[in-house]
């Protein structure tokens, strides 16, 4: 399973990171497992708010002490130790879906498929991208006698971020679009904790089918004092992609008659 932030922590304790890897051990064992096993623990699937409620306010206070724990020991925002925990709220909200337990689909940050093209011997190679959060399927490719291929099939892909503005949106739509290109049928998404993107330019993306859906899990821009986790959103995002999940082994079926497109 993808726990990125838990890499982040282990790659930083191996280091020695500024000299505080002890301390970020320490900190590793008391506070990040323990978060991590509420979260876990949780039933995201009963779709009740209280639940999300209960995982906005874990994800809140494990915020707030991992924002203490780098301001006193100087620990910067370019290492991401504070976003990388933003980019596995994801998988704690979808390891349990029936389609990612029975192995169908797996969970993936890189290598997803983007493209091919022929190289300069005449064979093929795969355009691989890294993504934040996809939740796909491994494949095998056989193109003409070459060997098989390993590829991931995005079924979603999800850009994460701590905060978008109007030059990150441009990279989002953009990234998005090569993967849509590469596989018409995925879903693509931002989760943010808060949107600095001007309202027009959010209304002008509903139609240039680049992404499917933003969410942004805080009302308003940053602040020093930034409001809560809004559970609502979290819920909102959850059954999104649950659902995105749940209806991709479904056989499209096209009506003789009535809505065709949107079905």
């Amino acid at each position: 399973m993808l726990y990125i932030h838990e890499s982040n922590l282990r790659n930083k304790i191996n280091q020695n990171y500024k000299n505080v890897g002890g301390e970020i051990e320490n900190f590793y064992h008391d506070v990040y497992m323990e978060y991590r096993k509420q979260l876990k623990s949780l039933d995201y699937a009963s779709k009740d708010i209280e639940v999300f409620r209960k995982a906005a306010l874990l994800i809140d206070e494990y915020l707030e002490e991992v924002e203490e724990f780098s301001s006193r020991h100087k620990i910067t925002s370019q290492s991401k130790f504070r976003s990388t925990f933003i980019e596995e709220i994801s998988t704690y909200l979808f390891k349990d879906l029936p389609l990612i337990k029975n192995n169908t689909f797996g969970i993936f940050n890189k290598n997803i498929y983007a493209g091919m093209k022929i190289n300069n011997q005449m064979r093929i190679d795969i355009i691989p991208k890294d993504v934040d959060f996809c939740i796909g399927k491994k494949v095998e490719l056989k193109i003409d006698r070459a060997e098989p291929l390993s590829i991931i099939i995005p079924i979603v892909c999800v850009e994460v971020k701590t905060y978008l503005d109007a030059t990150m949106f441009g990279e989002v739509q953009y990234s998005s679009k090569q993967i849509k290109n590469a596989s018409p049928n995925v879903k693509t998404y931002v989760l943010m904790e808060n949107n600095e993107v001007a309202k027009e330019k959010i209304i002008a993306a509903r139609y240039d089918n680049n992404l499917n859906e933003m969410f942004a899990l805080r009302t308003g821009r940053r602040t020093r004092n930034n409001g809560p986790i809004y559970s609502k959103a979290l819920l909102e995002y959850y059954d999104e992609i649950a659902t995105t999940i749940e209806n991709a082994d479904v056989e499209d079926i096209v009506n003789d008659a009535g809505r065709l497109l949107d079905r």
